[in-house]
Order: structure tokens, then sequence, then C-alpha cells
């Protein structure tokens, strides 16, 4: 059995780590990442991770290595291989290979090394470094907007018997619905789906037909509640009320509304069904994955609202949607009304607030998958913009997130110019492999000579062929004074498509993941422009360069 082949069984992991994928733990995503070594390659619809393939080198703890052959030695837990002609020494942890020439020694303990080898002077005093990505996606649902103008009408009101809203959006297995719109004659009730959001897909199916059933009311506890088109404060009225709004839900929570329901001053109100009220309707496409809600008021003016003041109209708001993995996206059973916009849209109608509160928080919370990361003196060790990728093992990467491939390819010959790798799959906190979602991280220690740079590359967990990385030939990590860079990288990390597989909606396409897509009409690798993806990459990842 070759060097090779005992490194990598003994070092080869496999799990399974559930991921998310829109929300906190999302990706909007709803992800599985493994690590191994001949594992399969397992990723779901909506951002999965998987990392397994071919001979992965991967281990509990970040792995070093770099140029083949040389003599080694292994403390705990730690394994070193020298290039060429070196001799190497490792104390507790890590796993470090040094290029060809050198005569690395890398240790558990913090601070700088001896080291030598491509790119460093002999001699020369090595740093060492440890970089922080982060995942700091700021997205807590995948996409919401409004409904305001009836289908057929040009402007913004709410809908009488026979009027409809209709609003369509795209959504992945994982993910779900949520809208709010006001039972016009109410203090304070609303339409909402069940538990506070549906489920799109039954399985991988999308859903469509009539899901009324699905649709209940609901009160804000935001407003005392009076009986519906009579009480003085009740929506029809409010305007002409000398005393302002009505006074505060003695119960604050949003809870559903009963039948018959419970007046704030004393007796009940035996309301319509909501069935009676609103028709609510979804057209799906399995193939663009495209939802089209439309929510149809089927009320009788003076027939299907009786009041103790005779037969009333029934009217619904405008209203406001979202999509994502949360069950309660925009409220939860039980607790009281987060001020974010719900009371303005179950008291009077008016979307404004709860949609301005939304929108800076829509977008994919991609998870990050293991990666690796590159030190190098020259040439671009990952790939070159424009050109096609190398076949190396970034396809993996870049399409299951598992770096096993290109671990494999480096261990048996690095790139031009380059010393020394690393992979990491570990999350900061975890003791197993995986992806890092929404406030994860991962720390990567390795150590660097002056004139060195760093390369790096995680797979965008939501897409098709993705990744994060810094420009082809890397960062510096040392200025121009020999000084060791420190901080927060801002600006230097790009998204970058692969060109392997052809792209489809992040979070959402049927190819993100298993099965594989068809293969990209533009092959080259290439940094995403703002017409692509309109999100910047540090609106999704922090990088931080400290030393030990």
């Amino acid at each position: 059995m070759t060097l090779r082949r005992i490194l990598l069984t003994s070092f080869t992991l496999s799990a399974v780590i559930a991921a998310a994928g829109c929300g906190n733990d999302d990706d909007d995503g709803g992800r599985t990442a493994a690590t191994g070594g001949n594992g399969g390659q397992d990723m779901n619809d909506a951002g999965a991770l998987a990392t397994g393939g071919s001979d992965a080198a991967t281990g509990g703890d970040s792995m070093t290595m770099a140029g083949a052959g040389g003599d080694s030695m292994m403390g705990t837990g730690g394994m070193t291989m020298a290039g060429a002609g070196g001799d190497s020494m490792m104390g507790t942890g890590g796993m470090t290979m040094a290029g060809a020439g050198g005569e690395p020694s890398s240790g558990g303990s913090a601070g700088s090394e001896s080291m030598a080898g491509a790119g460093g002077e002999a001699g020369a005093v090595a740093t060492a470094f440890r970089l922080h990505i982060e995942n700091v996606a700021p997205f807590d649902h995948l996409e919401s907007g409004v409904f305001a103008t009836p289908v057929g009408a040009s402007d913004p009101g709410p809908l009488a018997p026979g009027d409809a809203f209709e609003f369509t959006f795209t959504a992945g297995p994982s993910h779900r619905l949520s809208f709010a719109t006001m039972f016009g004659q109410s203090n304070d009730w609303f339409f909402a789906p069940e538990g506070g959001s549906l489920a799109l897909y039954d399985g991988d199916t999308p859903i469509s037909g009539d899901i009324t059933d699905q649709i209940l009311l609901w009160d804000a506890g935001t407003e005392v509640d009076e009986e519906p088109a009579v009480g003085p404060h009740t929506g029809p009225l409010q305007a002409d009320s000398t005393d302002g709004p009505g006074a505060a839900d003695p119960d604050d929570t949003v809870r559903l509304v009963p039948d018959p329901a419970p007046l704030t001053a004393g007796g009940s109100f035996d309301r319509p069904s909501v069935a009676d009220m609103i028709q609510v309707t979804v057209t799906s496409d399995s193939a663009s994955r495209e939802f089209t809600v439309r929510i149809e008021n089927v009320a009788e003016d003076g027939v299907t609202l009786q009041t103790s003041d005779g037969g009333k109209p029934v009217r619904v708001s405008p209203g406001v949607w979202s999509v994502g993995t949360d069950d309660a996206l925009l409220f939860e059973p039980g607790v009281a009304d987060r001020g974010l916009g719900l009371e303005e849209i179950a008291e009077g109608g008016d979307v404004s607030v709860l949609s301005a509160s939304l929108e800076p928080t829509a977008g994919v919370a991609t998870p990050l998958s293991p990666g690796l990361i590159v030190v190098h003196a020259a040439g671009e060790p990952l790939f070159t913009e424009g050109a096609d990728d190398r076949g190396l093992g970034l396809e993996l990467l870049a399409e299951t997130g598992n770096p096993g491939d290109l671990a494999a390819s480096f261990m048996e010959e690095l790139p031009a110019g380059a010393t020394s790798y690393t992979v990491f799959d570990v999350p900061d906190g975890a003791t197993d492999p995986g992806p890092i979602h929404v406030g994860g991280s991962y720390d990567v220690d390795f150590e660097a000579l002056p004139g060195q740079r760093l390369s790096f590359a995680t797979m965008y967990g939501a897409s098709n062929d993705w990744i994060f990385a810094f420009d082809p030939d890397g960062v510096a990590l040392f200025d121009s004074d020999g000084m060791p860079v420190e901080g927060e990288l801002a600006g230097d990390v790009s998204i970058w498509d692969v060109g392997t597989e052809l792209s489809e909606e992040p979070a959402v396409g049927a190819h993100i993941g298993a099965p594989e897509g068809a293969v990209d009409t533009d092959s080259s690798v290439r940094r995403l422009g703002m017409s692509e993806y309109p999100v910047e990459a540090d609106q999704h990842v922090r990088v931080t360069l400290t030393t030990r």
C-alpha cells in the first residue's frame, strides 16, 4: 500500500450533516453535507452540501500538506510530510507538508517556526496565521412582496366580492409560504395560513389547487375586539371614531379567531367561515418552480356577514407575502406581534411598514461548504479567470461542497508556486465535518514566509457551481515591509462561477445538488457580476486574517 493510500485511509471521514437553506439555518436551504473518502455525493434541493467522493484526505481538524517524498515523523494527533530532500517533524494537531527543498517544522503551539520552501529564503522565519471564515448573511427569508392591486384594476385597493389579488414567486422543496391580509370589517383580524405558513411541496411535487382549507382567521392581539362592521373602532368606522383608535387588546398574543368569537367588552359574535369569505388557490409549474397564488373575495354583500345591525359587506385588504424555510415567517402563534408591520395590516390594511421591514432581510442565506486554502509564492493555484476549470477537483467542490478531489490532486502534485495547502471542514465549536450556516465559522491555521500569498475556495452552497474565493493570484500575506497582514479582508472575496454546470436560481433550482444539471454554455471560470447575482460576496462571508 502506498503512503498516499495509507494517508487517505487513515484520514477519511464520513458524516452526514443536516443543513438548511433560507432563514437562520438555511440557505434557504435544507441541505445535507457529508465528508468522506470514497463515499457518494448527496445534495438535496435547496442547497445541500455533500462532501464525499474519491480519495478525500480530510480530518477532524485542518490538514496542511505539500509536495511529495521526504522523511516524516508524527507526534500526537499530527502528521507531517516533507518535500523531496527535506526532513520534517510535527507536534500535536494538524497535518503539514512542505514544498521541495524545505525543512519545515510545525507544532501545536502558536508562534513562528523556522521554515523554508518555494518562495521563501532559507532560514527565513515563518509566521503562524489563522484564517477566520464566517457566514454573515443577514437574510432570514428567501423573498417577500406585496399584493395590493386587484386583478384587472389599475390602482391599489381592497377586494370587493368577485375581485382577486394574485402574486407570483419561485421556491424550492424546503420553502414555505406565509401571507397576511386584513378582514376589513374587524379591529385587527387577518387571513393567513394555518400555523403561520404552509408547505409549498408535497415531497418533491409542488402543490397546486384550492388551499382555502389551510387558511385561517387570526387575531393580531393589537386592538380590542368589537363586533365586526359595528364596533366604533373597526375598519369601516375607525376614521369617524371620536376617541381615536381602539384600546389595546388585553391579550396581546397572535391567536386564532374562534367561532363564535369572544368580544372584549363581553358577548360573542358568530363570524362567517373563511371559505364563505375568501377562496385561495395555487397554480404551480414543476419545471420552473414558479407559483401563482390567487386570493378571491367570494362573499355576498349583505348576506355573508350578518351583524346586530344587519347584513354588512366583506372587504379583503392588500397584504404582504413571504417565502422562506421558517415556519413563523410573519408571526408566531401564541406570541405577541413583532412590531414589524403586521399590526398596520391587521388594523388598517396598510402594507407599507411590513414590506419595508422585510425587504432588507430577503435573500439566500446560503451555507458555506468545507473547502481548502493554498499558500503560494507565485501563480494561480486554484483557477485562472477566463479559462476552463483544470479538472483537478474544483468542480466537485463547486458543485457538491467536497474538497476531497482537489486535496487528492494537490497531494499528488502541488500547483506551480505553491508550498502547502490546508483542508478545512469542521465548523468552530463542532466535532464533525459539515457546512457553516449563518453565524457559523471555520478557523484555518497555517504558516507562511514573507513574500507568500494565500488562496482559498468554499462553495456557495445554494448554487449549482459557485464558489467564494480571492482573485486567482490570491492575497498578499505580508506587506511591502515584510510585516504580516492582519484584519478583515474586506472586498477581497468574490463569487465565482466555475463554469461546469448551468446556473439556476440559487436555493430554488432543481439541479442544485443531485441530480447534476446541464453543462454550462460558458465553461470558463468567471466572476459573477451584479447583473447575474445582485448581492456582494461580503454580504455572505467575512474573512479575517490574524497571526498566532
